[in-house]
């Protein structure tokens, strides 16, 4: 038999066993048929692909890129290079392979245009992801999958009318949980209540089933759902993250100053940052080495420049894949690792799961569990997250003594205070607050709200700018409940130093429930407003109690939502006990410990320390 013959035949007895399953053969069949025809690139690709699916990745991307290296055209090569990349979450590599697969075939492969839009979400150009995806779209259009990825851009754009509008195109039959999860995420956006409790309680529904459907972890914060429940999408969430092999196992504390790395998006004009930047100056060095890993988009600002500052490393890993940033922070030694992002946008939450760091934590950033193994602790506090919660979380508890909520007392305030006719405010009746984001407006508590204003003749609400839509939905839905709109006054979006300074016409700040303000409530505190709140069962309905709690004014937690309209009704109603509580909250401020950073870091390092000596 001919060379090219004997090739030929192990070639296709590789395709036989890959086709079945049996990968080691397959592999073993390809391997024979390149030591007849070498660099053959039909053998190499599909050596590649028997790689691929017995796990092999690192061999996989080689044998395609070889293949490409005979034949840089090879569309089967160039195709499957870019997709397992991108598989891979390795999108800075991915990119160009796909990118070169659809400008040498634009109309071949709806999938290929979609790996490109997913590359380019990933690194940020949220235009030409949605350009990728539109074109996958005129070549599939009813994929259900792709209409997702277009929306997740577009709701990253905050083009909640758009995503919801793609999301609608999907068909029912074809909405996932995943699907349903963004679907409410855009409506709560646009305060478009209609079908939004049933749509909240199916997703509740189809988690009892217990099926293995993700869901959109960070959308899910904001749904009314039990902790065992929150921890099940956690966990869904968490399973697509792990590496096929983790970094080796690591070793025991290697200075005599605890290396400490935080891995953040959010080094930048964001609340996480506005919220930390006190601590990470505070931090003392003669015992602790800071490092700070930026995977999030560039920013010149004030802000970014304090960080930089304030870090005794500071690393911009942006482009980096996870493995190649997971292996720096291995290689720099670092004893504790906290994740500041969770699963929100810009995270990279895979770069935990191969275990750079003997101690990892969540804190900060995603304000319930993580549902993954490679979290040992998430940062709170007793109140935030009291023992018996214990059961509803992979991580265990590390407890801060006072609150979970560092805070900035540094951050600036703008001289000169708007009058409340510049604020779009009447000349005289109380003003009660609540500057969180619209998502986090559900309709009964908007229902407390409206019957608040209906009970305090001359109150206004005054609320954060949101959406043209939602704006327009508030307003026919205060209507709808007999409340002039006239009487729910947007504040327009303002820099953060004028926008604390606008608080002073702020009598209440009225808090949202079962999704907590956390930055929105600190600065309210921080300007001398008290807050009232409706702390429920998951953790991001306690956090703002826990700020209460360490200034001192436990008493405007409330447990239930009747409890909480009771106690704003009667605040707004009596002028001496709202003048009397202001009062306490400004002499209690410079004491208590949620503006004492001096006191919070030590705690906090002090606790780090513990969890390193306390490591098995």
């Amino acid at each position: 038999m001919a060379a090219a013959e004997q090739a030929s035949a192990h070639f296709r007895v590789g395709n036989l066993h890959r086709r079945e399953g049996r990968y080691a053969e397959a592999i073993a069949a390809y391997e024979h048929a390149l030591a007849i025809a070498p660099g053959d690139p039909n053998i190499l690709n599909n050596l590649g692909l028997a790689l691929s699916g017995d796990g092999q990745n690192e061999r996989a991307v080689a044998s395609y890129r070889a293949a490409l290296a005979a034949e840089p055209a090879h569309r089967q090569a160039l195709a499957n290079v870019g997709h397992l990349l991108c598989a891979l979450r390795r999108y800075v590599e991915a990119l160009p392979f796909c990118a070169e697969f659809v400008r040498r075939y634009p109309d071949r492969e709806a999938m290929l245009w979609v790996d490109l839009g997913i590359c380019q979400h990933a690194t940020l150009s949220l235009d030409a992801a949605e350009a990728s995806f539109r074109r996958a779209l005129a070549l599939d259009s009813r994929n259900a999958p792709t209409l997702c990825n277009l929306a997740t851009v577009l709701i990253d754009r905050d083009e909640f009318e758009r995503a919801d509008e793609t999301l609608g195109e999907i068909a029912p039959s074809d909405r996932s949980l995943y699907v349903l999860s963004l679907l409410g995420y855009c409506r709560a956006h646009l305060a478009r209540w209609d079908g939004l409790p049933e749509l909240h309680a199916s997703i509740a529904a189809r988690l009892d089933e217990r099926s293995d459907d993700p869901v959109n972890a960070f959308a899910a914060l904001s749904v009314p759902l039990s902790p065992a429940a929150q921890l099940d999408v956690a966990q869904r969430w968490a399973r697509d993250l792990a590496p096929a092999l983790p970094l080796a196992a690591p070793t025991a504390l290697r200075s005599s100053r605890l290396r400490l790395g935080y891995l953040s998006s959010d080094f930048r004009t964001h609340a996480i940052s506005s919220l930390l930047a006190e601590v990470w100056e505070r931090h003392d060095r003669a015992r602790i080495e800071t490092h700070a890993y930026s995977i999030g988009p560039r920013e010149s600002s004030p802000l970014r420049t304090r960080i930089e500052a304030a870090f005794e490393h500071y690393v911009d890993c942006y482009e980096e894949t996870g493995e190649r940033i997971a292996r720096r922070i291995r290689g720099d030694g670092i004893d504790v690792l906290i994740d500041l992002n969770g699963y929100t946008t810009h995270a990279r939450s895979e770069i935990f799961a191969f275990r750079p760091a003997p101690v990892q934590a969540s804190w900060l950033g995603y304000l319930g569990t993580l549902g993954a193994p490679w979290y040992d602790y998430i940062i709170t506090d007793r109140f935030v997250c009291p023992p018996e919660m214990q059961a509803f979380f992979s991580e265990r508890f590390l407890y801060l003594p006072e609150c979970y909520c560092p805070s900035d007392t540094e951050r600036a305030v703008a001289g000169v205070v708007p009058s409340r006719a510049e604020c779009g405010l009447p000349e005289a009746g109380l003003v009660l607050a609540c500057f969180n984001n619209s998502y986090k407006i559900l309709p009964e508590l908007f229902g407390v709200w409206m019957r608040l204003l209906a009970g305090l003749p001359g109150s206004v609400l005054w609320l954060a700018p949101g959406n043209a839509t939602a704006k327009l939905n508030l307003a026919r839905e205060a209507s709808a409940r007999g409340v002039d709109p006239a009487r729910l006054v947007f504040a327009p979006r303002v820099d953060l130093p004028e926008h604390l300074a606008r608080h002073a016409h702020v009598d209440l700040f009225l808090d949202t429930t079962p999704y907590n303000a956390g930055t929105t409530a600190n600065d309210a505190l921080f300007m001398g407003v008290p807050v009232v709140t409706c702390a429920g069962a998951s953790m991001a309905s306690r956090v703002a109690g826990s700020q209460l709690r360490a200034l001192g004014l436990p008493e405007l937690v409330t447990t239930s939502l009747a409890e909480y309209e009771a106690l704003v009704l009667a605040l707004g109603r009596d002028a001496q006990r709202l003048a009397a509580l202001k009062a306490r909250l400004a002499a209690q401020r410079s004491s208590a410990p949620l503006f004492d950073m001096t006191r919070f870091t030590r705690a906090f390092e002090n606790m780090l320390m513990q969890a390193c000596e306390d490591r098995p």
